[in-house]
């Protein structure tokens, strides 16, 4: 007795089946491609809409300092200023002292704490920090003068009063405890001069490290990008002016 032959009907189906498949994927993939391209042209524009385009960046007293890697934007404050003191307000473990700047830094916590160096850095990290929220880690790093200047690096002269709207927006990046302490998270820094703290918000496409940078330019009313996920756009408005001190 023969086996019974494959239906008409089934063996028509298949082939079917794999186009509309494929034309699934291809349709995927142009909705994947064109996400990509709306975010990327909106940064592009949101980049280039300054807001505070007024501001003065020689208008004050207090010295600040941001200094790109040439992907991530740091904050260098004065470690001791009468608005505030890191060397008190920040844990031994970071050794601020006076005449001296603290860098800081807000991003996403696994790539903080799992990514020292570019050999470190995985996909599942790279992923889990474009596609979803994840939990943020501020990190302090203590130097013991301003940043050399170079091509890195821009200052800003703020009066007081814009100096004290800066710290209070550094220190909302941190979580804190019971006491209003910023938590020290049980990892070690990059170097001995480091240490990674808990933060607060959440780490996303919309909301990266150099989107803290740039709020923290417009924080101290200074030009900044209307929005920007990139450290390119996070220093576009500043001034070109290499770190180096003005005349007094």
């Amino acid at each position: 007795m023969e086996p019974p032959s494959q239906s008409p009907e089934r063996s028509r189906s298949a082939p079917g089946l794999g186009r509309r498949t494929l034309r699934g994927v291809a349709r995927g993939l142009i909705v994947a491609l064109a996400l990509v391209g709306l975010y990327l042209v909106t940064a592009e524009v949101a980049m280039r809409i300054p807001v505070h385009a007024g501001a003065d960046p020689d208008g004050g007293e207090v010295d600040v300092y941001l200094v790109t890697n040439g992907v991530h934007v740091s904050v260098w404050l004065p470690t001791a200023r009468p608005e505030r003191d890191w060397s008190n307000w920040l844990p031994p473990e970071v050794p601020a002292r006076p005449g001296g700047y603290v860098a800081f830094g807000w991003g996403d916590h696994d790539f903080y704490l799992e990514v020292p160096t570019w050999d470190d850095l995985t996909v599942g990290i790279a992923l889990r920090g474009a596609l979803w929220p994840t939990p943020s880690a501020m990190r302090a790093t203590a130097y013991i003068g301003p940043p050399v200047p170079g091509e890195h690096v821009h200052r800003v002269s703020l009066d007081p009063e814009r100096y004290r709207d800066l710290v209070e927006f550094v220190e909302r990046g941190f979580e804190r405890d019971g006491t209003g302490a910023p938590v020290l998270l049980p990892a070690p820094g990059y170097g001995t001069s480091d240490r990674f703290f808990g933060g607060r918000g959440s780490y996303h496409l919309f909301r990266t490290c150099n989107t803290w940078a740039n709020g923290a330019v417009k924080a101290m009313g200074q030009r900044a990008a209307l929005w920007t996920p990139f450290e390119r756009g996070a220093r576009h408005h500043l001034p070109r002016n290499l770190g180096e001190d003005r005349p007094r």
